[in-house]
């Protein structure tokens, strides 16, 4: 008689990340959690152009985060520098061009375009 051997074989996820209601619902509120944290009281002297440029800066930040989550666990980062581009990078691009680059629809004025996101050297 032969003797057959089984095999296992790593077949990955067998509902897609973009399918699963119970993923988007921990994406969500891990998401939910992260806004709560990053949400900071305005100054009372802030003016209009401040808010502006952290309402831009805080949506770019959004939009990483719910890249970043798309991506395998342990692969996030890496992932995400080879499409995007590395952090430093994106530290010194303006707020204009990640907006295309990262596929944001709102519009920003004229005065805020050219700006450099800088997540780093902020408050």
């Amino acid at each position: 008689m032969q003797e057959k051997k089984a095999c296992a074989q790593s077949a990955g996820s067998i509902i897609g990340l973009g399918q699963s209601k119970r993923l988007a619902a921990m994406r969500q509120s891990i998401e939910g959690r992260n806004d709560k944290q990053e949400s900071r009281p305005n100054k009372c002297g802030a003016n209009k152009k401040d808010s502006e440029i952290q309402q831009a800066r805080d949506s770019i930040r959004q939009s990483i985060t719910k890249i970043k989550a798309s991506y395998p666990q342990g692969m996030k980062n890496k992932l995400f520098a080879l499409r995007y581009g590395s952090d430093e990078k994106i530290n010194q691009m303006s707020l204009q061009k990640l907006f295309a680059l990262l596929g944001i629809k709102e519009k920003l004025s004229k005065e805020l375009a050219g700006l450099e996101f800088q997540e780093n050297k902020e408050n």
